[in-house]
């Protein structure tokens, strides 16, 4: 399947709920779509080979009060690595987990709840990673978060 066949399957299955589809150069993919149906993107496209989660994350936009947060797998059926992505409301930072589509994401939203503060519903298992378990500083990789009293 052609990038360009994905694009046409997303758009006719999903219509305005696919917000962005971009080839930024050869067998890479990003896609943006509506957090409402992340989950079900994320099942259509797993279906269409996309098959290992290679990374999952966000980037905090703190003036435009959004995360952006992002899942990305490889397919190894077509040798491509799809960038999954979607907005959601920093003040109210929820979306739907992907560990039901694919269980390796698992450590990697762990990893961006302890550190964005981001709730990934559904999750099997919110539990600090990295941070100590007694942490109650605030969220480390936040843009808002002072680094002033760590510093040596």
């Amino acid at each position: 399947m052609s990038m360009k066949e994905l694009e046409k399957k997303l758009r006719d299955r999903f219509g305005e709920g696919v917000i962005d589809f971009a080839i930024p150069r050869k067998n890479r993919l990003i896609i943006k779509v509506d957090a409402s149906i992340v989950k079900e993107i994320a099942m259509f496209i797993k279906e269409n080979g996309f098959d290992m989660p290679i990374s999952a994350g966000a980037t905090d936009y703190p003036k435009d009060k959004r995360f952006e947060v992002f899942w990305v797998i490889w397919s190894s059926i077509h040798n491509l690595v799809l960038i999954l992505k979607t907005d959601i409301d920093r003040d109210n930072a929820e979306i739907d987990s992907l560990v039901e589509v694919w269980r390796g994401v698992q450590k990697f939203e762990r990893e961006t709840w302890e550190l964005m503060g981001i709730n990934y519903k559904g999750h099997p298992k919110l539990k600090p990673l990295l941070l100590p378990e007694d942490w109650d500083e605030g969220y480390p990789l936040r843009k808002d978060f002072s680094l002033s009293p760590y510093k040596v």
